[in-house]
């Protein structure tokens, strides 16, 4: 197994990499048919999904008054765990290597 630490433009980005893809019809403006494929959220590509989203910047300690305003950090964040079986490749671009380097307990 191996962890990997994702970081994605966004929220939809992600859903984009971590979900199989399902045919779906849609009306183009002349009304004909148009098969597109769209995430399905019925059927994730990892069994190990852990969504941590948006993160900010640490406080400053002591916190002064009144406290500053939260500083996210560009993208959305999610961590993989994956087993065997399961094709992490397409995921390579969207790796990173955080520091400090995080510990997660998988239940």
């Amino acid at each position: 197994m191996t962890d990997l630490y994702l970081k994605f433009t966004d929220e939809a980005e992600s859903i984009d990499n971590l979900y199989a893809k399902k045919e779906e019809v849609i009306i183009d403006e002349e009304g004909g048919e148009v098969i597109i494929l769209v995430p399905d959220l019925s059927k994730p590509l990892f069994a190990n999904v852990d969504v941590i989203g948006v993160i900010y910047e640490p406080m400053p300690d002591p916190l002064p008054e009144p406290p500053p305003e939260p500083v996210p950090y560009e993208g959305w964040f999610v961590n993989v765990r994956v087993v065997a079986g399961e094709d992490a490749e397409p995921l390579a671009p969207y790796s990173i290597d955080p520091q400090p380097y995080p510990m997660r307990v998988w239940g």
